[in-house]
Parts: C-alpha cells; sequence; structure tokens
C-alpha cells in the first residue's frame, strides 16, 4: 500500500501545515492538517480491511496467428479497482472493451495470459493497494494454415485414400443382392457376362488413413508445424482420415472438425526434434528449407504453395 499522487499532495499540504504552525500557532495545524490526516487514516484503514480481490478469466477459444480474442475480466473487490492483465511477448492488447480487453494473437504454441494485476484505490483516492490475482489462463494459437495446390504424386495419394464422399478404394468384388447400384463398376461389369456384376468394396476409415510424421531442426520448427498444418489440414478437407506424429507425441486417426482440432492442438505444442515412426508422408524443416517425402519421392514444400518459396526471417532481417 502507498499513496497516489494525490495521497503524496495531501501529505506535503500536511507537512506545510505543520510547518506553518511552528510560526502561526496550533490553529493551522488544526484547520488544514488534522483533516488532512484523518483522510489519509480513513483510506488506510478502508484498504486494510478489504478482502483480497479476486479475478474470473474465461479461457479463449484457439486461434490462427493474426486473429483477434475479447478477453473478459471479471474482478471481485470491495470498492475502486482497475485490472490489468500480464501478457507472453505471442500475444498483443490491441483494444480496451467495457469488460476486459482484446488480444491479438501473434506466435504461434501455447501462450498465457495473466496473472491480473489489481489496482485498488479509496475513496478520496490518497491510497493505491496492488494485489495480484487471477492466476493464468492458455491461451493457444495454432500454426498457420496456407492453401495447397499439390503436385501430382500428392494428388495420387490423395485420390488413393479417400474423397470427400467415400473411403478409400480397397477391392472388387461380385455383386450381392443389397449391394447399391452406386457402387457397381461398370468398367469392370462390361467385360463379364450378361447380368454378371462386380461392385467396389472400400476400406473403413482406419484402413484409408494417411499417417503425416513430421520432424524439425532446431530453430526450425514454426516451418514444420505450417507446412505439416497445411497439408494434414489440406487431407482432411479432402475426406481422408489423418493420423499425425510429430516428435512431441501423436494425434489418433481423425476425420473433420474433429481430426482438425487435435492435429492442430498437437502441433501448436511441438518443439523441433527427429521421429524415428514411418509415415506415408515426411515433413522435414532444416536449416535450409522444408521438404516433403513421399512413395519414395522427397520435393521442396514450396511445390505444394504454388511454387512460392519460404521466406527465411533471419534473411529478412538481415536484408533489412
Amino acid at each position: 500500500m502507498r499513496p497516489t499522487r494525490r495521497g503524496y499532495g495531501a501529505v506535503a499540504v500536511m507537512l506545510a501545515a505543520v510547518a506553518f504552525a511552528a510560526h502561526s500557532g496550533p490553529r493551522s495545524l488544526n484547520a488544514v492538517a488534522g483533516p488532512a490526516l484523518v483522510a489519509l487514516g480513513y483510506a488506510w484503514i478502508t484498504l486494510r480491511r478489504r478482502d483480497e480481490p479476486t479475478v474470473v478469466r474465461r479461457k479463449p477459444a484457439p486461434g490462427f496467428p493474426g486473429e483477434t480474442r475479447d478477453i473478459e475480466l471479471r474482478p471481485s473487490t470491495g470498492g475502486r479497482a482497475t485490472v490489468t492483465d500480464a501478457l507472453d511477448d505471442g500475444l498483443s492488447r490491441v483494444a480496451s472493451t467495457a469488460d476486459g480487453y482484446t488480444v491479438k494473437l501473434r506466435e504461434r504454441g501455447p501462450q498465457t495470459l495473466g496473472p491480473a494485476t489489481v489496482r485498488e484505490t479509496d475513496a478520496f483516492g490518497l491510497l493505491v493497494r496492488r494485489t495480484t490475482a487471477g492466476g493464468e489462463t492458455e491461451a493457444l494459437v495454432y500454426p498457420d494454415v496456407e492453401p495447397l495446390t499439390p503436385n501430382r504424386t500428392f494428388r495420387g495419394l490423395v485420390d488413393r485414400a479417400g474423397s470427400p464422399e467415400r473411403d478409400a478404394f480397397k477391392s472388387l468384388r461380385e455383386y450381392a443382392p443389397g449391394d447399391p447400384l452406386r457402387n457397381v463398376h461398370w468398367k469392370s461389369s462390361a467385360k463379364r457376362e450378361p447380368g454378371e456384376l462386380v461392385v467396389t468394396q472400400y476400406a473403413t476409415p482406419d484402413e484409408g488413413a494417411v499417417t503425416v510424421v513430421a520432424e524439425a531442426a532446431a530453430g526450425r520448427a514454426d516451418a514444420m508445424a505450417s507446412a505439416t498444418a497445411s497439408i494434414v489440414v489440406h487431407l482432411l478437407d479432402a475426406g481422408v482420415a489423418v493420423e499425425v506424429v510429430t516428435p512431441d507425441g501423436f494425434t489418433d486417426r481423425g476425420r473433420g472438425s474433429e481430426g482438425r482440432d487435435d492435429a492442430l492442438d498437437l502441433l501448436a505444442r511441438t518443439g523441433p526434434g527427429q521421429v524415428g515412426a514411418d509415415g506415408d508422408v515426411r515433413v522435414t524443416a532444416t536449416a535450409d528449407t522444408v521438404t516433403v517425402e513421399l512413395e519414395g519421392q522427397s520435393f521442396p514444400y514450396a511445390e505444394l504453395r504454388g511454387g512460392r518459396e519460404e521466406t527465411n526471417a533471419a534473411t529478412e532481417v538481415a536484408a533489412q
């Protein structure tokens, strides 16, 4: 607890009154210094008797770099107070709101909101008490996801693994009563005797899944995470089941929005390292570039980004 600017002013006036009273008598002391002393004493007692403040903060939904989130702060205090949150470097405050503030997501990874600093003052604004409250809350920032322009090798993987409407092709078999006509493989049926039909049998979701393995050199986890997230989201949007393996963990095979959330959560948290597991697709971020390996072929990730070369942040800084 310490005086505010107004409190320091009241102390200065009280001291001046005491000094003046030494020359003009105690009436000056009673007229000026007395009320100031009473006001300071009342302020001290008021703040001293207040309960410790609490702050409730709602966890924001995960998002991508550049997006914003409204953070609601609900303080519980016995009087006048202002609340200010501490923020990790991967977040920035962009505006104040009626019940909190707006934060911009800047850097991939689990970022931290809080703890909050509660600044309480008395009714006269003479003293201030600062208290830490609210604990810490995670704000998860996903890696950047870019639209892809698949090359021939990558398109072949998607075609074999699945489609937006069905699971992966497995085999052909003879038609059985009850099979839907949409599954009839007419090209193969035409080669058989009249009336003999064959149908396409599709794999189960697990059999049609693609395993994406991701690894990165030191300092290259962000590039690896962004490339892997872009590939995984592209596969999921194509109806393919995907599992992801990284140096810091793995996801079960998933589809749709649930598989997307699980993969992005893992890729938001993963760091550099090597992975010994095999996969259908391997994404490797080295000091110079990001490469993609699949079906025995290796090519720069830039090919899937429409040929755009990767921008190295260190090179940009040096050029400036």
